[in-house]
């Protein structure tokens, strides 16, 4: 400490009496013309040390300064100009880093040569194409503007690449990528593991999908499906198959397609011909036609614009629609909603909802009305009309429009209407003819369908039967009005006051207050007589 003082005292004493300094060795011995002297053989100057931006950052710099900047690893110096400059004018260029390739012909520069490049650090490497290039281990970019980079990896047509471990790229501009994939085909892409296109600009991504040659625009995604042929197709999933046509899809697990434009979603949906159809669920079935659309499970359609919902319906022919389960639906626009319905072929129009209702057809009809329009709604109906209707359970209706509502009712008479339960009918013209004596209206009240009758019947001239006695059949009426029974009939009773205004012949009342007392009286055009 002492030491440093007296350096520093002398140093300062210098400065005022001398204006000269020596700093190091031999300090009392300094050049007459040295403002400042620095004498070592074991130390070094050291200057300020800064980078670019906090030298800018010098305030009022004079010529003269000097700095090391440790951004450029430079002296510089404040110099005539007002700027900053390293004091080695001419620095000399810091040397290129080594060109990591080597090309065929030995040609080194910044873009390549002709005949392609091979990595330094590879191995087994081979560029034959025209600016190619070769990377990794045991790699080969055969074609021009090809690139090859991983190991085993092949990119052998234009513009190829093949990249990851044992990939192949033949087709043109074709891409093969991860873990032995190939494509052979111009455009193809591969990605992912065991992938194989051979489309033209398909693409194949996952894990052993394959797009089969003569496919174009197609694309295979997950795992293990194939598009064997057609363009614009697309396979997302599991094991889904696309055979042949255009614009399909098929997602989910194993659904097979053919034909155009058909979607099918889900689990094993098949679609084997046809267009624009739609399978959605899970065993579902198309066969053929066009836009037809089904979903649920092991449902079935085959024909033209038919629809199903729910499981083992199956709808044919045109414009069918099945809905709920196990329903069978042939008809021309028609529709069975429930449980076991069926609508048969060569019946229109038609509708049947409930269980185990069927639609069918009565040949007897004429040929152009049989089995259309008819409506079906209850349990084990049977309908065969046209324009006819069965209402509740085990009703039958056969004829134009005939209706049958309530329990085991038969309704075989144009424009017939039976209620009730078990009532019984007689033969009738099959068809629009109006035949007097046929049934127009009946109220059965039997007990079983070996036990049929009726407690009401109207036939289409008027006549009409009470009946109330245990006799079985239709019960077809004698007179204009036939009661049958072992009772009575109840006719108007009143006094004499009370008598019609306006009687007309034939009419009967019991007359409470006659003289002679109460009497069953008639009138005969003129008066009211005692009967």
């Amino acid at each position: 400490m002492k030491k440093g003082m007296l350096i520093l005292f002398w140093v300062t004493c210098g400065v005022i009496t001398q204006a000269q300094v020596k700093i190091g060795n031999n300090p009392t011995s300094i050049s007459p013309g040295s403002l400042l002297e620095l004498e070592s053989t074991s130390k070094a100057l050291t200057l300020p040390r800064m980078t670019t931006v906090q030298m800018q950052a010098i305030a009022s710099p004079k010529n003269g300064m000097i700095i090391y900047n440790t951004d450029s690893n430079c002296l510089y110096l404040y110099r005539n100009g007002n700027t900053w400059a390293s004091i080695n004018m001419n620095p000399v260029a810091a040397p290129a880093p080594a060109w990591p390739y080597q090309t065929n012909d030995q040609v080194i520069g910044i873009n390549g040569n002709a005949k392609g490049i091979i990595s330094l650090t590879g191995n087994g490497l081979v560029a034959t194409g025209d600016y190619s290039h070769a990377e990794g281990l045991n790699s080969a970019a055969l074609g021009a503007h090809s690139w090859s980079s991983g190991f085993a990896d092949t990119a052998a047509n234009t513009a190829s690449i093949a990249m990851g471990y044992q990939n192949v790229s033949l087709g043109e501009y074709s891409i093969a990528m991860g873990y032995k994939n190939t494509t052979a085909y111009q455009s193809a892409v591969a990605m992912g593991q065991e992938n194989t296109d051979s489309g033209w600009s398909s693409m194949a991504f996952g894990y052993r999908n394959k797009i089969f040659k003569n496919t174009s625009y197609s694309s295979g995604i997950g795992f293990n499906n194939a598009i064997k042929g057609g363009w614009a197709n697309t396979a997302l999933g599991e094991t889904n198959t696309i055979n042949s046509g255009r614009a399909n899809l098929a997602v989910g697990l194993g659904n097979v397609i053919d034909g155009n434009y058909n979607n099918a979603f889900g689990h094993l949906n098949i679609i084997t011909n046809g267009s624009a159809h739609m399978a959605s669920g899970m065993y579902n079935q198309l066969k053929s036609g066009i836009g037809s659309a089904i979903f649920g499970q092991s449902n079935t359609a085959d024909g033209f614009y038919l629809g199903t919902i729910g499981a083992n319906n199956s709808v044919f022919f045109q414009s069918a629609v099945a809905l709920g389960q196990d329903n069978k639906d042939s008809g021309w626009a028609s529709i069975a909603g429930g449980v076991g319905n069926v609508i048969e072929k060569n019946t229109q129009y038609s509708a049947a909802f409930g269980y185990n209702n069927l639609s069918t057809k009565n040949m007897l009809l004429a040929s152009n009305v049989y089995g259309s329009g008819m409506f079906t709604a209850g349990v084990y109906n049977v309908n065969s009309g046209y324009g006819s209707m069965a209402f509740g359970g085990y009703n039958r209706s056969s004829n134009v429009y005939s209706l049958a509502a309530n329990y085991s009712n038969l309704a075989n008479s144009s424009s017939m209407s039976a209620f009730g339960h078990f009532n019984d009918t007689t033969t009738a013209y099959q068809g629009l003819g109006f035949e007097p004596t046929e049934m127009l209206f009946s109220i059965g009240n039997g007990s079983n369908d070996a036990s049929r009758r009726n407690s009401f019947t109207m036939l289409r001239n008027g006549f009409t039967t009470i009946n109330t006695t245990a006799e079985n059949g239709a019960n077809v009426p004698r007179a204009e009005l036939d009661v049958k029974g072992t009772g009575a009939i109840i006719v108007p009773v009143g006094t004499t006051a009370q008598r019609p205004e306006t009687p007309v012949v034939g009419m009967i009342r019991f007359c409470t207050d006659c003289p002679g007392g109460a009497v069953l009286q008639g009138y005969n055009g003129t008066e009211w007589v005692n009967l």
